[in-house]
């Protein structure tokens, strides 16, 4: 019996190029169920490790949608359970507690999601592998995004065929606008396509926004579209958000040891050194925390940079100065200077 566990992902799961193409989906509806069902184990991020989300389906001779659909399921529960704690019950449409024994209907806002899920589901149990370009051990995620990528190209194409701008499609030009010629734009996590030409007819069929994580080409999703964003952190001044992921890694943002609150550093009510993160408490909490805690948690600023003007501390001048440099890759990779050398 095909299943696979996409919540959470496996390490194997995020060296690939891309995530399994329906974590943000299953995401969604077990944030959900929970929300609804049992608000006190709701889950804050796919990543966070705490949950196990899996779907799968029975095998059978014939790998048409009703035999796939007839056995197919979806499961929720805790990573400390042996057990799932929901279910999706089709085609009736149903969330089952599996402790409890009672049902409820998928609410209507999530309709489309689990039928994206059935989709693919019965699109993958068509797929075979082949063995010269899958590796037996190969993360369900690769094969899955192949999958997956085709279903949303094909989906672009026969819809630009339907609304007459074009009179066939061509295989040969399958990640290309069939108007523009442009390179589609892919949403590294659904896989939906766009046509990233603003005068191009075919950029008002999609209405697809899209949201930069801060981490840049360091971030693991890179081109994420607004419909998948879940989770992450945005800064106080709300001009700065990372995914999840690249949250969890940290480095993007200084937090207030007092409140623990997340700073760009755009964000004036708070500033820290870019080397090392130390910071000193936000306006706020300097104002509200007794005046003893103020001063045992303040850092004396030197810099800053010549170069990126970034404020640094005693301790990342005193090294930057005596040629050790030791906080020169975190600087690097937080502001993109590389002259931490180099202080008023």
């Amino acid at each position: 019996m095909p299943n696979w566990t996409i919540i959470p992902p496996t390490m194997e799961d995020l060296d690939q190029h891309y995530c399994h193409p329906m974590i943000v989906k299953l995401f969604r509806i077990m944030k959900a169920i929970y929300g609804l069902l049992d608000p006190q184990n709701e889950p804050s991020g796919i990543h966070e490790g705490k949950h196990t989300a899996a779907f799968g389906y029975e095998n059978s001779e014939a790998s048409d949608e009703s035999s796939v659909l007839s056995s197919f399921f979806i499961h929720f529960g805790l990573s400390s359970q042996t057990s799932p704690r929901f279910a999706i019950i089709l085609p009736s449409m149903q969330i089952e507690d599996m402790t409890q024994g009672s049902r409820i209907p998928v609410p209507s806002e999530l309709v489309p999601t689990v039928t994206d899920i059935c989709d693919f589901a019965v699109v993958r149990s068509q797929f075979t592998p082949d063995p010269t370009e899958y590796e037996i051990d190969e993360p369900e995620s690769y094969p899955a995004g192949q999958v997956w990528e085709r279903v949303q190209m094909q989906k672009y194409h026969e819809l630009l065929l339907k609304e007459g701008f074009i009179q066939s499609i061509d295989p040969r030009h399958s990640h290309r606008c069939d108007i523009c010629r442009s390179d589609l734009l892919q949403c590294k996590v659904c896989l939906k396509v766009m046509c990233p030409s603003r005068s191009c007819a075919a950029f008002p069929l999609f209405c697809m926004r899209w949201r930069p994580c801060a981490a840049g080409h360091h971030c693991w999703y890179s081109d994420i579209c607004i419909d998948c964003v879940v989770g992450g952190t945005t800064c106080l001044c709300e001009e700065t958000w990372t995914c999840d992921l690249c949250t969890e890694k940290g480095g993007f943002f200084l937090r207030c040891l007092r409140c623990d609150r997340p700073f760009c550093r755009g964000c004036s009510y708070l500033v820290g050194c870019r080397g090392c993160r130390a910071s000193n408490l936000c306006h706020d909490c300097a104002e509200e925390a007794p005046e003893n805690v103020a001063k045992e948690n303040y850092v004396e600023l030197v810099g800053p940079c010549t170069k990126c003007k970034s404020p640094v501390c005693k301790p990342c001048a005193m090294a930057a100065a005596a040629g050790t440099s030791v906080h020169i890759a975190v600087v690097s990779f937080s502001t993109g200077c590389d002259c931490i050398k180099s202080y008023k």
